[in-house]
């Protein structure tokens, strides 16, 4: 399914984890459900600069991901060419650029086009929280 949709708590999450970084590169990895990115996935080892960030995709647990996101702290938010190189194994890619504010990130796809997202509120099923709540009384 074609990725369409950013929750509104990923991007804030996403926009917050930038700014931590600065000045250097944030980079993560995209989950989504469905047709909507929910969460960012970091990966054990990644290197980051105030010019680039290396992910070591080898270190990806056993679960797919949408897409990709990481920081220019230039404010600069188009793809370099070992951006678009990247680009090609995700579905999305989310680049922010300083100040890391709503107005200030773009998604491009595979080709390094850019691509819109619909940003949705986004409810995670109650049941998976209710099944957390139950192992930890029965941890209790």
């Amino acid at each position: 399914m074609a990725i369409r949709k950013i929750a509104t708590d990923a991007l804030d999450f996403i926009l917050e984890s930038c700014k931590a970084s600065h000045p250097r590169e944030f980079g993560a990895l995209l989950e989504a459900d469905g047709d909507t990115i929910i969460n960012i996935i970091y990966l054990p080892g990644t290197d980051s600069t105030s010019r680039s960030v290396s992910l070591k995709t080898w270190m990806m647990p056993n679960m797919p991901h949408a897409g990709s996101v990481h920081s220019h702290p230039s404010g600069a938010v188009r793809p370099s060419e070992q951006d678009l190189i990247f680009f090609r194994t995700n579905e999305v890619n989310i680049i922010v650029g300083d100040p890391y504010t709503r107005e200030s990130w773009k998604a491009f796809d595979k080709n390094g086009d850019i691509m819109p997202l619909e940003i949705v509120e986004y409810e995670f099923e109650e049941e998976f929280d209710d099944e957390i709540d139950d192992e930890i009384d029965d941890e209790i």
